[in-house]
């Protein structure tokens, strides 16, 4: 392990959970050489230009940051750094075979799947979407072919009915820690020579859409509702129209089976905001009126008791024009 701290390491990442490894790796000893990032982007209604997390945590601890438009036509920058080893977690870009054969010890991946399963920009939000009882964290070879590369170690955890999002990338941040000190130091001794995948088992988790923020009334299960639901929680939230206006959910439970209601209908049950969706009913327990603050369901019922039961629609096109 003391051999690994030595080695010359540029880590690439963006978001939250990806500066959270990063500050992992600074605090245990690492030599972090360089870290390379999405770049600074305008977040806020008040579009404040804002660097990422990744950044932050790097010029924390006055490492050099490098944020190339797109890495593909900017790497010269890594060459020169001639690394020993490159870490990505999260970046965000697609990485040249220039970049890929830059280090001795190769470019190793943490992404935030059980491979084959999941490969893609997503794959957090797609095992919560689809319901899955268990994701994980495989440390793979990088390769020009999207995660097709030999994994090296898998790191499994179950997925609770009480995760979302931001509680599975803390666990992924995790399970990525277990990972380098349990499998890194047979990668990079040579001994561990990773699997292939199985090509017969990929599936794939795509770029996400504001589309896909939307719950489909006559396509997404319960299961799935309650699953897009964690997949976009804490901080997104889910959307249906609400007269004609978007109402964000945050965060719900399953109630029972029952269909006596009409699809999308909002209702309340014995003080319960309960919504009909297929093969079952769900309460809404956050949810946030547009341009209005985020409230529980207690308050919004007090707000807006007169108007229900009122039946709610699922994603058109046309929901989503400015």
């Amino acid at each position: 392990m003391s051999m690994i701290k030595n080695l010359k390491i540029v880590y690439l990442g963006t978001p939250d959970f990806s500066a959270e490894l990063l500050t992992y790796l600074i605090n245990a000893g690492y030599n972090i050489i360089a870290v390379v990032t999405q770049g600074d982007s305008y977040i806020g209604r008040k579009k404040v230009l804002t660097a990422s997390p990744v950044k932050r945590v790097a010029l924390e601890h006055n490492i050099p940051v490098f944020t190339p438009y797109r890495i593909r036509k900017e790497y010269d920058f890594v060459i020169d750094l001639k690394p020993d080893l490159i870490l990505t977690f999260a970046y965000g870009q697609i990485v040249p075979q220039e970049v890929l054969t830059a280090p001795r010890f190769g470019c190793l991946n943490f992404h935030g799947s059980i491979l084959p399963k999941y490969r893609g920009a997503s794959p957090i939000q797609m095992a919560l979407i689809n319901g899955e009882k268990e994701t994980g964290v495989s440390l793979m070879e990088m390769v020009e072919a999207m995660d097709a590369g030999r994994v090296f170690g898998i790191e499994k955890f179950n997925i609770e009915a009480t995760d979302n999002f931001a509680t599975i990338a803390t666990k992924m941040v995790k399970a990525s820690v277990k990972l380098i000190a349990e499998v890194l130091p047979s990668v990079i001794s040579g001994q561990n020579k990773g699997i292939p995948q199985d090509e017969s088992k990929v599936t794939f988790a795509p770029l996400l859409k504001p589309k896909d923020e939307w719950i489909n009334l006559e396509k997404d299960d319960v299961k799935n509702v309650l699953g897009r639901i964690q997949a976009f929680a804490p901080s997104v939230g889910v959307t249906l129209s609400y007269e004609k206006t978007p109402l964000k959910i945050y965060k719900a439970r399953f109630v029972n089976s029952d269909t006596n209601r009409p699809l999308g209908e909002l209702f309340i049950s014995e003080k319960r905001l309960l919504l009909q969706v297929k093969g079952g009913q769900i309460q809404l327990l956050s949810l946030q009126k547009s341009g209005k603050k985020i409230v529980d369901a207690q308050s919004f019922i007090n707000g807006e008791q007169n108007r229900l039961p009122c039946v709610l629609k699922g994603y058109t096109d046309a929901d989503l024009k400015p």
